[in-house]
């Protein structure tokens, strides 16, 4: 886990938004004991489909995943390489050399593919054959994939502001400000757009909805207060990125809480003391959250009340959860992928990709799964 202070001294220590339906549930709830879980003999096979090369990336907190349009994948390393492949078969359908340090991204359309560098350019090429489309400056370096959708390009800099950029040529649209800690995590999360909107979290711990044509706040709300004396006790900065769903916003940060919030007004229904640094996903029934300690946590959306926790891969950096039909999928920096039963959190499977730590959430495309390496490995696995 990489720190960052506010003066580049850098250290490593050990919308109109549409009126969503507000979440269930009366006040606030605390961080109540949730059962521990533990790990069965798994029960099933994993198979692997596929795999290629595509590119490493340099460093963990590089936000570098896989972004799928259709019957591609597109992905980009951190020196400079954006790569289309075809996700049946894995094989190559173009490839296209930056020669820029790519730290975020890419996020794909059917006509974009857009990504972040370490010396805050955004670039947008064209996915037929990955030409340039357009290239523009944005204040600092971009640690997360942008957001795109409704004529926009959105990006979250690493120095507290969001830029909305017009996907057609990449003019500045609009910019919105927040002020950053004097010390926090190095990295942060991605913008999620919503209808007319979108939403960003920031390191002091709060979460602003925006209007997505004029980039003045809607309303903003406070996910986690700074406790402690010093400074590394007083980071509560919002990595996860926000997952929105029905109408209902999650959001949880480091050394804070996991919360859940109405999407229309961002007033928040329920809050768990639950330090998260993974992901966030969630389903119909229960809102799934990787913590600092490498837990696994289901807690009931509709009002943060423990449902099952997952102690056994503690100790393991853990991606964001994703949810598909059956599990609930995550990985790790043991270079693992598991499959975890949503009902009960026993792990079901287990398979190692390689060696190297994997930090991007998986991606689920009916019942195969795509796992991206910090090497630059890139594998498609089923049951």
């Amino acid at each position: 886990m990489m720190i960052k202070h506010a003066r580049s001294l850098w250290v490593l220590p050990g919308l109109l938004l549409l009126a969503g339906c507000s979440l269930g549930g009366g006040g606030l709830t605390g961080a109540q004991p949730a059962p521990a879980v533990t790990i069965e003999a798994p029960a099933l096979t994993v198979t692997e489909d596929w795999s290629t090369r595509v590119g490493r990336a340099e460093l963990p907190y590089h936000r570098l995943e896989i972004s799928q349009v259709g019957t591609r994948l597109y992905t980009a390393s951190a020196d400079g390489q954006v790569t289309a492949i075809n996700r049946e078969n894995g094989e190559i359908i173009w490839e296209q050399s930056l020669k820029v340090d790519i730290s975020g991204g890419p996020s794909a359309t059917e006509s974009l593919v857009v990504v972040g560098t370490v010396n805050g350019e955004v670039i947008a090429l064209g996915t037929q054959q990955g030409e340039l489309r357009w290239r523009e400056s944005v204040s600092s370096e971009i640690l997360a994939p942008p957001a795109i959708g409704q004529g926009q390009v959105v990006v979250r800099t690493g120095d507290g502001r969001v830029f909305a950029l017009s996907s057609r040529d990449g003019a500045q649209q609009w910019l919105y400000s927040r002020s950053v800690p004097a010390l926090s995590l190095r990295g942060h999360s991605a913008p999620v757009l919503v209808p007319g909107g979108v939403v960003a979290g920031f390191d002091n711990g709060r979460v602003s909805a925006l209007n997505l044509e004029s980039g003045e706040p809607v309303w903003e709300a406070t996910i986690a207060v700074p406790q402690g004396r010093t400074d590394l006790e007083r980071m509560v900065d919002l990595d996860a990125d926000p997952v929105v769903d029905r109408g209902d916003l999650f959001a949880g940060t480091y050394q804070g809480r996991l919360t859940g919030l109405s999407l229309g007004n961002g007033q928040i229904a329920w809050a768990r003391d639950i330090s998260v640094i993974g992901g966030i996903a969630v389903d119909a029934n229960n809102v799934y959250a990787t913590d600092a300690q490498g837990q696994l946590w289901a807690v009931d959306r509709s009002n943060g009340a423990s449902v099952w926790r997952l102690d056994a891969l503690a100790g393991v950096a853990l991606s964001a959860p994703v949810r598909s039909d059956h599990y609930v999928i995550v990985a790790g920096d043991d270079g693992h992928v598991y499959w975890v039963d949503p009902a009960d959190g026993q792990l079901q499977a287990r398979y190692k990709v390689s060696n190297a730590q994997i930090t991007a959430a998986p991606l689920v495309i009916g019942d195969r799964v795509y796992v991206l390496d910090l090497r630059g490995r890139l594998k498609a696995l089923q049951l």
